[in-house]
């Protein structure tokens, strides 16, 4: 649990990622629009490569390197020959961009890279609220069955390593599934970083769309253990809406280092602490780095190799 004092400066941050409408930049788990997405549809476009890397088979992929065999998605970035800067809304395999350009770049580059020549590459700079997402919807495999567990692996590259109240690399979205009492309203987990003693540490976020007269719900839990600075990390993830569970490990760790079950440690304004985390049925989701609030220092993020599945993936 976070420590009284630490708690309490925390609700006092997150109130600035409040956002009763679900709407615009504002919301701790807030895009555009209540579960995150920017403006306009997803889709595919031929510009700079094709969706040929998004897996069409049954998943069970397990993990290890051959996971991109068998997992219902997986993205190494290295399909995109004309992709290097990446414009708000530009569109190029299944993605569609949203990046706020004041103070944020995105693109694809070979800085850091996992596995092939590039890895996508987020830059914020300090004092500003911005970022960059690359959206993922419509008609993929991952999407088919209307999944409510999501399994997911990712590594991440962080240097400069610069807090902010919250940023986030991750999401999942969609109406919340239809067993629980929340059923219709947009419902939105992401992994994120929230700052202890001035450095990020890896965290869980969740958002639902408000409906009168229940606000909106913003949520957190946040683990004990900061992100690295300046070398790669494996990020493995389980996202269970139905059950209410998130576990996130690193680098094949025997225990998680985050684990949700029900409900998180808080949450911001009018909502209980222990309002229950009802996850979506996922139609929906985002990698990169967005800031939600004013980035007290530089900040870079590389991630490459994202992997999603209905089974469990472990680390190459």
């Amino acid at each position: 649990m976070i420590e009284r004092a630490h708690a309490v400066t925390l609700v006092a941050l997150l109130l600035g990622c409040s956002d009763s409408t679900g709407a615009g930049g504002g919301g701790a788990a807030g895009g555009h629009g209540a579960g995150g997405a920017p403006s306009g549809g997803g889709g595919a476009s031929s510009e700079g490569g094709s969706a040929g890397h998004v897996a069409s088979g049954g998943g069970g992929a397990g993990g290890g390197e051959d996971a991109c065999a068998t997992a219902l998605f997986c993205e190494t970035f290295d399909d995109y020959a004309g992709v290097t800067g990446i414009a708000d809304a530009q569109a190029f395999g299944p993605w569609h961009a949203q990046v706020i350009p004041q103070g944020a770049t995105m693109g694809l580059d070979g800085a850091h890279t996992t596995s092939g020549d590039r890895a996508l590459h987020v830059q914020i700079d300090q004092g500003v609220t911005a970022g960059g997402r690359l959206f993922a919807d419509g008609d993929l495999p991952l999407f088919a069955g209307q999944p409510t567990r999501l399994y997911g692996r990712m590594m991440m590259y962080v240097d400069p390593n610069g807090p902010s109240i919250h940023w986030t690399f991750f999401g999942a979205s969609g109406d919340a599934e239809p067993s629980s009492p929340v059923a219709g309203r947009r419902a939105t987990y992401l992994m994120s970083s929230l700052p202890r003693d001035g450095a990020n540490t890896y965290s869980f976020v969740y958002g639902l769309a408000a409906a009168d007269p229940d606000p909106y719900h913003d949520c957190w839990f946040q683990s004990e253990t900061p992100m690295p600075t300046a070398g790669w990390t494996c990020v493995t993830f389980e996202m269970d809406s139905v059950a209410r569970h998130l576990e996130m490990s690193i680098d094949g760790g025997p225990d998680p280092i985050a684990v949700v079950d029900d409900h998180g440690q808080g949450c911001v304004g009018d909502v209980p602490g222990d309002s229950g985390w009802y996850g979506p049925v996922v139609d929906e989701i985002y990698v990169g780095a967005f800031s939600f609030h004013d980035m007290e220092a530089p900040l870079e993020v590389w991630i490459d190799d994202l992997v999603l599945d209905d089974a469990p993936l472990s680390c190459p």
